[in-house]
């Protein structure tokens, strides 16, 4: 029975990666996410963590994925980040990161919205979301997802990371505020709305710069 329950489980992740490769993100897959995160998926081994995190990490780099980093937080949980690759001309060009979260009690496939939009003749990452909701708030996801983020900045040689905070997240503002500011964000609030903008230092980023390039025709992010 174990068995089976995890294979629908994992039919589920993979019909729910293609639903948001073709979709986006959409209240008609509330339902689908639920199902998603009803349970833990039973360890192929039990108690055996070491190895599930390879086994999971083989199945995600099997399906055309690519893991970034396995990284273990504060409650000893093993949180896989990883990109997903849909082999087209929009893979340099949106970046969807997801995690996976390997407990002694099974493997968690958390849903977070993490979607990028790289402008590389720019040298520019829009943030288009970054959304940890429900159960997976407050673990520290969240910091581990901004790091990955980071290092993918200076691997592509990022300038610039610029974004908003939407209205919907006014309700916790100050919470995202801190978290953003936590990892060097420039952040700025006005009512209903707020300004983030992380600038790469080693590249010789400055904000006039930033604003010199926000009114150039090429800048979409204004438009």
């Amino acid at each position: 029975m174990k068995d089976e329950d995890q294979r629908v489980n994992e039919e589920k992740l993979k019909i729910m990666d293609v639903l948001k490769g073709l979709f986006g993100e959409s209240d008609s897959l509330d339902d689908l996410k639920r199902m998603r995160n009803y349970k833990p998926i039973p360890l192929k081994r039990k108690s055996d963590i070491e190895y599930e995190v390879k086994y999971q990490s083989s199945q995600i780099e099997g399906e055309g994925h690519r893991v970034l980093n396995v990284v273990t937080n504060k409650y000893n949980e093993q949180v896989i980040i990883y990109r997903l690759y849909y082999d087209d001309d929009q893979d340099d060009i949106n970046i969807n990161l997801r995690i996976r979260i390997i407990t002694d009690k099974g493997v968690k496939l958390a849903d977070p919205n993490i979607y990028l939009h790289v402008f590389q003749e720019e040298q520019r990452i829009e943030i288009a979301d970054i959304r940890i909701e429900g159960a997976h708030v407050n673990r520290g996801y969240g910091s581990i997802v901004m790091n990955e983020i980071l290092k993918l900045a200076h691997q592509l040689g990022i300038k610039f990371i610029d974004g908003w905070i939407s209205g919907v997240d006014w309700g916790h503002i100050e919470r995202s505020a801190h978290f953003y500011r936590k990892f060097g964000f420039d952040v700025e609030l006005n009512e209903g709305a707020g300004k983030i903008l992380w600038l790469n230092e080693e590249l010789g980023a400055t904000r006039e710069a930033f604003e010199l390039l926000s009114k150039a025709d090429t800048f979409e992010f204004n438009k």
